[in-house]
């Protein structure tokens, strides 16, 4: 009699679980659409323990009870674990490099996920779109956001005449490298020797033909985009809230960093004749004006914007956490000295780049914390000191890069010191839900 009503096989029911009644293919797009944002906020320098948190904010917007991510440098691993059912993926795409308008533009997209639930096509058609966006600005103003950027530096670091002429062509130069060998693969790698080798045989070259060599202050300016000052920071971070993995891979990475450029140095004086020491030559002591830092604040920070096409919004914080930098340093440098100033500086520009984010509404914290970071130089020390290690100074080498190991040490302590200060007094955003063996146990005892 119910033939006519009810028919006799009835299709299947799509699977559902308990993640708000979705079945399993919407979560498994849910799941794609998580992890590729997770690896895109890491590509923007993010530490991991703050990719995962944000991304356990997200899957509570979608009503996800159950729900695991585990960040590293290279890798992202995210699953939806219940009762009776179990669904993992997981990515290690390398290499993804973002400008600080996409790295803007990937934190928008994290905060209105974390808002309300996105669409996950929707959500992937965006992250597409951030990866292909093209900079605001030509090519030339790359170039000369690099040069202001270099001649910044030189002005902070020591602010006389021929050191900041010679940096801003050797800032050109580095410029017009970085443009040529942008999306190149094993070029795009080696970038960093390439340029250290550049910047020191062309110094060299005119130190052989009678002109004064450069002083060490105007290759590290030149090379400041090269330095690993704020992986190192940041691996310091990571190691001191317990990410054993993720902060020993950023801090093996960075030193290889230091590695490679004064590995390119050599080989430059290697092939010139001249010894390795000579690149460590002092300039002639200039007048130093008080202001002279200061401009170099502001040109530094104008340089970034051109350079990593940042918005122009974006200024104005960037130089405001650049002044909070510099003044802290300064004030740092006076009142305990040493290594103290940089870690004084890091303990206030942490906090105030988590205010502006999340409290101003300003750009995303790694895009004004870490130019600020930059500025301090952490690497710079360990740059010279490699290289008094493999000249003639070898004592002055060994001693000038253990005080680089305490002075990323001191910076990194500040950062978590900053940070904690934050989370105290207003909300969270560093937040480890526990280390990769707990959240493998956890994943094991739900399987079962």
């Amino acid at each position: 009699m119910n033939s006519e009503s009810e028919p006799a096989n009835p299709p299947p029911a799509a699977p559902t679980d308990a993640g708000g009644g979705r079945s399993v293919a919407e979560r498994r797009h849910l799941l794609r659409f998580l992890l590729r944002l997770g690896h895109l906020l890491l590509a923007t320098g993010a530490p991991a323990g703050l990719v995962e948190t944000s991304l356990r904010r997200m899957a509570r917007v979608y009503q996800i009870e159950h729900f695991n991510a585990l960040a590293l440098p290279t890798v992202v691993f995210v699953n939806f674990a219940e009762e009776d059912s179990l669904q993992i993926e997981f990515t290690a795409e390398q290499g993804l490099v973002l400008r600080f308008d996409q790295i803007e533009a990937a934190y928008e997209l994290a905060r209105d996920a974390e808002r309300e639930p996105i669409d996950p096509a929707e959500g992937l058609k965006r992250i597409y779109a951030i990866l292909s966006m093209q900079p605001r600005l030509g090519l030339p103003w790359g170039v000369l956001g690099h040069v202001m950027v270099t001649v910044g530096i030189a002005l902070v670091l020591r602010p006389a005449a021929d050191v900041v002429g010679a940096a801003a062509f050797f800032g050109l130069v580095v410029g017009v490298l970085k443009v040529l060998a942008r999306n190149r693969g094993i070029i795009t790698t080696l970038l960093p020797t390439v340029a250290a080798f550049v910047v020191a045989l062309v110094s060299l070259l005119a130190a052989q033909h009678g002109f004064a060599a450069s002083p060490i202050y105007v290759l590290v300016a030149s090379l400041v985009t090269f330095l690993p000052g704020g992986t190192l920071a940041v691996a310091t971070v990571e190691l001191a809230y317990g990410d054993i993995v993720s902060g020993g891979t950023r801090f093996v990475y960075g030193l290889l960093q230091l590695v490679f450029l004064v590995l390119g140095m050599l080989a430059a004086a290697s092939l010139v004749g001249l010894p390795p020491d000579k690149l460590l030559t002092p300039g002639p002591e200039g007048a130093v004006r008080a202001w002279a830092p200061w401009l170099g604040v502001l040109l530094f920070g104008v340089g970034h914007v051109l350079h990593y096409s940042a918005r122009l919004r974006t200024l104005p914080w960037m130089l405001a956490l650049l002044c909070v930098a510099q003044a802290g340093q300064l004030v740092g440098n006076a009142a305990f000295g040493g290594y103290m100033s940089g870690f004084f500086a890091a303990m206030l520009i942490t906090p105030v780049s988590y205010m502006v984010q999340y409290r101003l509404g300003g750009p995303p914290s790694m895009v004004t914390f870490t130019p600020a970071l930059w500025l301090l130089v952490p690497g710079s020390l360990g740059l010279i000191g490699m290289a008094e290690l493999v000249g003639n100074d070898r004592l002055a080498g060994v001693e000038n890069f253990v005080a680089t190991l305490f002075s990323i040490v001191a910076i990194g302590l500040g950062s978590v010191i900053g940070t904690g200060v934050y989370n105290a007094l207003f909300e969270p955003v560093f937040q480890r839900a526990g280390t990769m063996a707990n959240v493998m146990l956890r994943y094991l005892r739900l399987r079962r």
